[in-house]
């Protein structure tokens, strides 16, 4: 089953966006919290879209496993 029929590209960039935040501590500057996902979308909107497309070709592969 395709990746894309089973979760919609909204969905894949929110378990994306999870799995950074589990793996990078959150950043504290001042009283302000910032969060992995949010500062790699903001910084840098490319390859935060090239992130996505990996973790979904990583979801596909896991999902052709079952």
């Amino acid at each position: 089953m395709d990746i894309y029929d089973k979760y919609t590209q909204e969905q894949i960039e929110e378990m994306h966006d999870e799995m950074l935040d589990e793996c990078y501590p959150p950043y504290k500057i001042g009283y302000s919290t910032f969060y992995a996902s949010n500062i790699l979308a903001n910084c840098d909107p490319i390859m935060y879209n090239i992130s996505v497309g990996e973790y979904a070709d990583f979801l596909q592969e896991q999902e052709d496993e079952e």
